[in-house]
C-alpha cells in the first residue's frame, strides 16, 4: 500500500476498559504488521489517550523511550505493600526519558529471578530491600531507605545513558 494506514478505536470508552480495547484491537494489528499511524481515543484526557497509545507502542517495543516499569501482582510472600511500591516508583520515572527496564517486587525470593532482564530492580523484604542490576544483586538497603537509594540508583544509570 503506497500510503499510510492509520489505527483507532473510536468510542472505545473510558480511561480504563477503553484502554484495554485499544490496546487489544490496535495491539493486534499492529503485531501483525498493520498500521503506521495510531491514534486512542478516550472519554478522558487527552494526555491520558497519548499515555495509552505510548503504552501500546512500548508494550510491543515499537518505541523505545521513556522508562518501562513491571512489577509483581503482590502475593502471599510479598513483605511490602507493593501497589505502593510500584506507584511510588512510577512516579519517581514518569518524566524519564531513558530507555531503562525497571523492576519492582514485593519479596527477595522470587523478586530477582522474575525481574532478571530488567536494568534494575528492587525486590522488597522484611526490614530490607535487594537492589539489583541486570539480575544481579547490587545492595541489600534498610526499608525505611529503600525508595531514596533506588531513585539514587535509577539516577545512576541513567547519568550513565546520557
Amino acid at each position: 500500500v503506497p500510503y499510510p494506514i492509520h489505527l483507532g478505536i473510536t468510542e472505545s470508552g473510558t480511561k480504563d476498559s477503553g484502554s484495554i480495547r485499544s490496546a487489544v484491537g490496535i495491539g493486534m494489528l499492529l503485531y501483525e504488521g498493520i498500521g503506521d499511524t495510531i491514534r486512542v481515543s478516550l472519554s478522558d484526557d487527552p494526555v491520558e489517550e497519548v499515555k495509552a497509545g505510548n503504552n501500546i507502542l512500548k508494550a510491543l517495543n515499537l518505541k523505545q523511550t521513556g522508562v518501562t516499569l513491571v512489577s509483581c501482582p503482590g502475593c502471599a510472600r510479598a513483605d511490602v505493600d507493593i501497589i505502593k511500591l510500584a506507584n511510588q516508583v512510577d512516579k519517581i520515572t514518569q518524566k524519564s526519558k531513558s530507555k531503562l527496564k525497571i523492576a519492582v517486587m514485593g519479596c527477595e525470593v522470587n523478586g530477582p529471578g522474575e525481574a532478571k532482564d530488567a536494568d534494575l530492580g528492587i525486590a522488597a523484604g522484611v526490614g530490607k530491600a535487594v537492589i539489583f542490576k541486570k539480575g544481579k544483586k547490587e545492595k541489600i538497603v534498610n526499608s525505611d531507605t529503600m525508595l531514596e537509594e533506588f531513585e539514587k540508583e535509577i539516577q545512576k544509570m541513567e547519568d550513565k545513558i546520557t
